[in-house]
């Protein structure tokens, strides 16, 4: 068992990143296999669908959840993620005459 005192917390965002992810993906594919096997407009498909949609989302809440304990500089896993984003900035302003606002009294 770990203590506190040996868990390296960007080791923990990357498996649990990782592993949640992983189960999503493989509900996917099970519902995907179930379309197949059932077809879309069956009875039973529909009923499966509507609960491993409802898992999946689950496990994304919850995923989202657990991410919120990482570090601000955990940088994430895979190479889904963007890590870096740009931001075009806007070199002049518009020439549009506005007011700073109402100050009423």
């Amino acid at each position: 068992m770990a203590s506190a005192k040996n868990i390296n917390i960007n080791s923990f965002c990357d498996t649990v990143t990782r592993e949640l992810s992983e189960m999503k993906e493989g509900i996917h594919i099970i519902r995907e296999e179930a379309k197949r096997a059932y077809g879309e407009d069956s009875m039973r498909f529909r009923s499966y669908d509507t609960h491993l949609c409802e898992l999946a989302d689950m496990i994304e809440w919850k995923l989202q959840l657990l991410l919120k304990a990482c570090p601000f500089e955990w940088k994430g896993v895979g190479n889904d993620v963007e890590r870096d984003v740009q931001v075009e900035t806007l070199t002049t302003l518009p020439n549009i005459d506005f007011s700073g606002g109402y100050i009423g009294g």
